[in-house]
C-alpha cells in the first residue's frame, strides 16, 4: 500500500512540475495594435431614414461630437459630405435611430431599427469596431445557422425555406 502511495505522490509531483514548465515555456501571443482609421478623402454617405425624422447627424464615433449634418429629403433619402481625414468610426443619428459607419468604402448606409440594435450590441461588445459589427449583425439577422456564412448559403437548394424556390 505504501508503495502505491510513493508512486502516486511521484506521479503528482512530476505531473506538476511537467505542467509548471509548460505554462512557463508559453507565450503569449502578442496584441495586434489597434489602427485608427480615417476617411482618405470627402465621402459622400446617403441612403434612407425609417421614421419621421426632418435631419442626419454624422456624429465622431468616440465623443459624439457632430462632424456634420444634413436635411431628410423626400421619402426619408439623405446626403451627408463626411470631410476628408474624419476619424471612423462615424455615428449616423436621426431622431429615432442610428446606423455605424466601419468603413469609408461604403457610403450607403440606411438608419433603421435594425441598424440601431447591430448598433447597441455591437457597442456592448466592447465597441464599434469591425468585428464587433459583423457578429452583432449575424447575431440580428433571423436567419438559419446553417445559412450565416460568407459566400451564401450552401446544401440542399430544395430545402431551404422549406423547399424549392
Amino acid at each position: 500500500m505504501q508503495i502505491i502511495n510513493k508512486k502516486a505522490h511521484w506521479v503528482l509531483l512530476l505531473s506538476g512540475l511537467l505542467l509548471t514548465a509548460c505554462n512557463d515555456m508559453q507565450q503569449s501571443k502578442p496584441t495586434k495594435p489597434v489602427t485608427e482609421k480615417y476617411t482618405a478623402s470627402t465621402v459622400l454617405l446617403t441612403g434612407k431614414v425609417q421614421g419621421t425624422s426632418q435631419t442626419v447627424e454624422a456624429l465622431d464615433g468616440e465623443s459624439q461630437n457632430v462632424i456634420v449634418s444634413a436635411q431628410v429629403q423626400e421619402k426619408g433619402r439623405y446626403q451627408l459630405e463626411v470631410p476628408a481625414q474624419t476619424k471612423l468610426p462615424i455615428v449616423l443619428r436621426s431622431d429615432e435611430f442610428i446606423s455605424v459607419v466601419i468603413d469609408s468604402d461604403v457610403t450607403n448606409y440606411d438608419i433603421n431599427s435594425l441598424t440601431t440594435t447591430i448598433a447597441a450590441r455591437a457597442k456592448a461588445l466592447g465597441g464599434y469596431t469591425r468585428k464587433n459589427i459583423v457578429s452583432a449583425a449575424s447575431d440580428s439577422v433571423n436567419a438559419p445557422d446553417a445559412n450565416k456564412t460568407s459566400t451564401g448559403w450552401r446544401g440542399d437548394t430544395t430545402s431551404q425555406y422549406g423547399g424549392w424556390h
